[in-house]
């Protein structure tokens, strides 16, 4: 079994979609199929070919499943003799259009529509993305599998006492704190957060992980006009392999986004073992599982509620802890990489 992927993202991001594709590859590598990579990087010629030539480069290489793994198909995957997978990540540009400029708006809803219309399997991110599809689309349920995102195990392995160590003292961590990890941008409502802090103790602090937008300084402006500017705490370009020690000092994970594809913080939280609370009104319950706690986005008072209640109650919170990691396991590379070959096999049955 010959199975093609788009690298474009795998080669390209360092993050997000860049990780989900890089696990993708590795996880169906390890499950033994053959894997063919397909990725031009000159410039402007690359996205040409990708688009609307790559299905020339698929059928000589003589492909038995292609997947698409960003959103996306090359014009004329019909003509490449090839079974077509895509993955759709969101639907966010749809939801929230306010969120992309017009031109990636319509670039987006160009190559996602043609991508759901063409593939011979669809992969959801969440239920939540595969309900997104057939919303919008019109799509047959029955085209579309939901297979979850796997989670580094990094995120499942305790950090020793140097590590724990040196992240505070390099980061100058307080003792308590709630962890927010994402892009700073107002989907991700960590206005909500701020806003919670007033109600708690005044050794609980606030820590923003995430590539800053121009909403950063409302959320700074508004920590100021609550007087507790001095207990919110933003860090831009932590590396990967420090945000293990992050999430393990963390006293709680909070995520109040209005809306996600999936979640992967509120995944490498509880892998961690840190109590979680996450918001309604999207996916964040498939990614933290049924143990965690969940608000409305709008909810300050109570998201402070939940926070003092996690804080006063350490069974509570090691409850949390345990079940959170037990839930995680359907995160790991093996069940990926199981289920995207399984989904291949059937394709091509």
């Amino acid at each position: 079994m010959r199975i093609g992927f788009d690298a474009k993202k795998a080669m390209r991001n360092r993050t997000g979609i860049g990780n989900y594709s890089r696990r993708c590859i590795q996880a169906v590598k390890e499950e033994g199929a053959d894997i063919r990579l397909f990725y031009n990087g000159i410039p402007v010629w690359g996205e040409l070919w990708r688009n609307a030539f790559q299905w020339l480069s698929i059928r000589k290489a003589h492909i038995d499943v292609y997947h698409g793994l960003s959103n996306e198909l090359p014009f004329g995957i019909g003509w490449s003799g090839a079974k077509s997978v895509v993955t759709i990540h969101d639907l966010i540009f749809l939801r929230f259009p306010q969120t992309y400029g017009w031109l990636q708006r319509q670039i987006l809803k160009l190559k996602t529509r043609y991508a759901c219309s063409r593939a011979d399997k669809i992969i959801a991110v969440s239920e939540m993305t595969k309900r997104d599809i057939i919303h919008f689309y019109g799509t047959n349920s029955s085209r579309i599998e939901v297979i979850y995102q796997s989670i580094d195990d990094v995120y499942r392995r305790p950090c020793t006492d140097e590590q724990l160590r040196s992240a505070v003292e390099r980061y100058q961590l307080p003792q308590k704190f709630v962890l927010c990890v994402g892009t700073i941008q107002a989907r991700k409502n960590q206005h909500t957060l701020v806003k919670a802090l007033p109600h708690l103790s005044a050794d609980v602090h606030l820590i923003l992980v995430g590539k800053e937008e121009a909403y950063a300084q409302q959320v700074r402006q508004t920590a100021e006009q609550l007087g507790v500017a001095e207990r919110v705490h933003i860090y831009k370009g932590v590396p990967t392999a420090d945000l293990p020690a992050f999430y393990q000092l963390a006293s709680v994970f909070a995520c109040l986004s209005r809306f996600e594809g999936f979640g992967i913080p509120l995944a490498e939280a509880i892998a961690s073992g840190t109590p979680v609370i996450g918001a309604t009104g999207s996916c964040l319950e498939e990614a933290a599982g049924p143990d965690s706690v969940y608000l409305d986005p709008d909810d300050s008072e109570g998201l402070a509620k939940a926070i003092a209640e996690i804080l006063a109650d350490p069974q509570q919170a090691q409850r949390m802890s345990e079940r959170g990691k037990e839930y995680s396991l359907r995160f790991t590379d093996e069940s990926l990489g199981q289920s995207l070959t399984a989904l291949y096999k059937q394709l091509l049955a």
